[in-house]
């Protein structure tokens, strides 16, 4: 049964919702929202005032849902880490040292969560794997579940922004190989994510956005930040170069905004500059999408400044994710396609829905907790399931209790033809069987030994010096029955001793007998970068005299 999930977008301009269908097989998009937020009451901070818009949202066209995803924005860091192996359980237990050394503050107060990015094997097979870590104070992460709980929408996925675009892999853009980065211009933060295929190989979370553009305006034409916000909307723009302007004002215009933009192109060029400078390559194209990408021209100066092709994040029309009415609306477009794609509340409902690259910061003592109403409401299906399992259950339960029948009957049937030939009688008891083989024939030796040259190589491993005690090198190694010839080299003959005396512990070694110990030349061990000179060892050999194998 199809359950609703809905991706929340806390803006510091506008919030945005999308809403998900999502079925045991596939996803279905139903709904695209953006409000803007509400005027401000005296007191409240700006999450609880997104917050109230959300809610005010969610009445307004009577959503729904299950389960809902947000994010913390701006307020969670980003590193990239790399670790020396590629293990995840192993990453998880040496993420908080890692990030320890590269966040101020303990990590006490902080809840953090990691995705790989990539993993390279360099020479001599060693992985190297890129790990993208996020981390947030504990206290913001709760205030956004407090805020988001009393609304009946508390979030069972806290995700980081940057992260969220991978999931619109297939929806809105596709390519298994081609590299594609992600560019969210948003009011305050400008969110960017590098993937390729279904991995994400960068993300970073900008300080910036169409605020400062608003506040540029603002300077520069002497108006209200109301007015300035009105102005950027409608008014503002990039010329195309070489275009003539209409008047004075409107080169004004063109210059402030290209100004207020520079530190930003700034930070992007950057950005990809260390995307690139950790041996990735790309990335092939530039999607833009956000508020601040709304303004006319802003594709042409990211194209020209970032030296990339870049076009507008849109849903793809003919995609099966769209519910028949939505993808009518894209073919017309009427949809909130394009500059308005809520693409990161999009990205996090889907991540919700589906395994893709994401982080959950709803972790220890602030994980969710199941909704038992929720789960009271699907009882009826729970326990169809639950008694559908035992009844397959109880049929393959059968089927393998028959067909271990027929593999007990062969295998008696085999050792009555096996005892037939070694007794001359048939013998059902394989346990009786077993312990007489081993006792051997009137007590003698065992048919089967007790411990093989594999066994036996162990065995002299264990009982060998350490290397930080002794440096042994075993040049000939010879194990027979009854008999074993160990030829090496050593430091001194003190060492060739305790050799000696460490492997008459091995319970099958009846004797250990040195022959003569000899004075030779080997080369400096390991690499020799500043010439050392030949080193003298003592050659020697032992002969033992053993029981086994």
């Amino acid at each position: 049964m199809a359950h609703k999930i809905l991706g929340l977008d806390l803006g510091t301009y506008s919030v945005k919702i999308a809403e998900l269908s999502a079925g045991f097989r596939q996803s279905h998009l139903t709904g695209l929202f953006e409000r803007k937020l509400e005027e401000p009451i005296e007191g409240e901070t700006p999450l609880q005032r997104a917050a109230r818009t959300v809610a005010a949202l969610i009445a307004e066209e009577k959503l729904q849902a299950e389960m809902f995803a947000t994010s913390l924005g701006g307020d969670a860091t980003l590193r990239l880490l790399s670790m020396p192996f590629a293990d995840p359980k192993k990453i998880e237990q040496v993420l908080g040292y890692e990030l320890e050394s590269q966040i101020l503050g303990e990590l006490d107060g902080l809840v953090y969560d990691s995705v790989i990015s990539s993993t390279k094997v360099g020479e001599g097979g060693i992985s190297t794997t890129n790990v993208i870590a996020v981390a947030a104070p504990k206290e913001t992460v709760r205030a956004y579940i407090d805020v988001l709980s009393a609304l009946g929408a508390e979030p069972r996925v806290i995700g980081a922004a940057a992260l969220s675009y991978a999931a619109l892999r297939d929806h809105a853009f596709s390519g298994e190989t081609e590299t594609q980065a992600i560019i969210d211009f948003g009011h305050r933060h400008t969110n960017v994510c590098i993937v390729r295929g279904g991995t994400v190989l960068f993300a970073r979370s900008i300080p910036r956005g169409g605020e400062d553009l608003t506040v540029a305006i603002g300077d520069a034409f002497k108006m209200s930040p109301r007015d300035a916000e009105e102005a950027k909307h409608n008014q503002a723009f990039i010329a195309h170069p070489g275009a003539a302007f209409a008047s004075a004002a409107h080169q004004r215009v063109d210059q402030t905004v290209r100004e207020a933009l520079r530190p930003l192109m700034r930070e992007l060029k950057q950005t990809l500059a260390a995307y690139r400078a950790a041996g990735e390559s790309g990335p092939d194209r530039v999607l833009c999408t956000g508020g601040a990408a709304r303004l006319s021209g802003f594709v042409e100066l990211l194209e020209a400044e970032l030296g990339v092709a870049v076009a507008r994040l849109s849903l793809l029309p003919d995609d099966p994710f769209l519910d028949p009415e939505m993808a009518e609306r894209v073919r017309g477009g009427e949809a909130r396609t394009g500059l308005e794609l809520p693409s990161q509340a999009l990205g996090l409902a889907l991540a919700a829905a589906a395994p893709v690259p994401q982080v959950n910061l709803r972790k220890t003592e602030l994980a969710y907790r199941t909704d038992y109403s929720y789960l009271r409401g699907k009882a009826g299906y729970m326990v169809a399931a639950v008694l559908a399992i035992l009844a397959f259950s109880a049929i393959n339960a059968a089927a393998s209790l028959r067909g271990l029948r027929k593999e007990g009957e062969a295998l008696e049937l085999r050792l009555r033809k096996q005892t037939i030939e070694l007794f001359g009688e048939p013998r059902l008891d394989g346990k009786a069987v077993s312990e007489e083989l081993r006792g051997g024939p009137k007590g003698g030796a065992p048919p089967v030994p007790s411990m093989t040259a594999y066994d036996l190589l162990d065995e002299i491993s264990k009982h060998a010096p350490a290397s930080d005690k002794a440096k042994l090198d075993i040049l000939e190694l010879d194990i027979k029955p009854k008999k074993t010839y160990i030829k090496g080299t050593a430091e001194s003959a003190s060492q060739v001793d305790e050799l000696a005396a460490e492997l008459g512990k091995i319970d099958c070694f009846e004797s250990v007998a040195k022959d003569k110990i000899s004075t030779v030349t080997a080369p400096p061990s390991g690499p020799n970068p500043n010439g050392d000179k030949p080193r003298e060892v003592r050659q020697f050999s032992l002969t033992i005299t053993t029981t086994c194998p």
